[in-house]
């Protein structure tokens, strides 16, 4: 077996990126427009004052809240398809997915001196559940220990092609001449 898999091209479940939030960007713009329409008005004016309170607040919610939830959402799918192509591969966590938003390449080191490479290629790829980014992924195998292989070949045996192999060389040999 040789120690570098070949890279797989696959979509990967990244959500849009976006380093401010859009609602508030609209909200305050749209805020500023009713101001400079209706005048300096006592109940518009306090509307558009309470618009300019809300949408940071929002914003605040977005980077602090439902940004981090996206980010666990999206480390749990990549690690998801990562494994699809390589079972032993390392999971990425959500550090990594950010990471892999922002320099658009990652890099995953696990204990036993293996290394998952991912990077996004700049394609789109249109799916069921809207357009993915396409990445080049690629695993290699580090160290493999007893202990390791063990644990490696329990998780291959959910395959069944894996499972028949291993069933055929734990039968007791039926007497057929070799």
């Amino acid at each position: 077996m040789s120690p570098q898999i070949q890279p797989v091209l696959a979509t990967v479940p990244l959500s849009p990126r976006h380093p401010h939030s859009v609602r508030t960007i609209v909200g305050l713009s749209v805020a500023a427009l009713l101001f400079l329409v209706m005048g300096g008005g006592d109940l518009a004016t306090l509307l558009i004052g309470f618009g300019f309170l809300v949408h940071p607040v929002q914003a605040v919610t977005d980077k602090l809240v439902r940004w981090p939830r996206q980010d666990r959402v999206d480390a749990e799918a990549l690690t998801l398809v990562v494994r699809e192509y390589f079972y032993n591969a390392p999971a990425v966590d959500t550090k990594g997915v950010r990471e892999l938003a922002a320099k658009r390449q990652l890099q995953v080191n696990d204990d036993g001196g293996g290394q998952l490479r991912i990077a996004l290629t700049g394609r789109l790829k249109p799916s069921a559940a809207g357009s993915r980014p396409e990445a080049r992924m690629s695993f290699k195998c580090g160290d493999v220990g007893l202990m390791d292989f063990d644990r490696l070949l329990q998780n291959a045996e959910g395959d069944p092609p894996v499972r028949r192999a291993t069933d055929r060389m734990r039968r007791p040999d039926t007497g057929a001449a070799a």
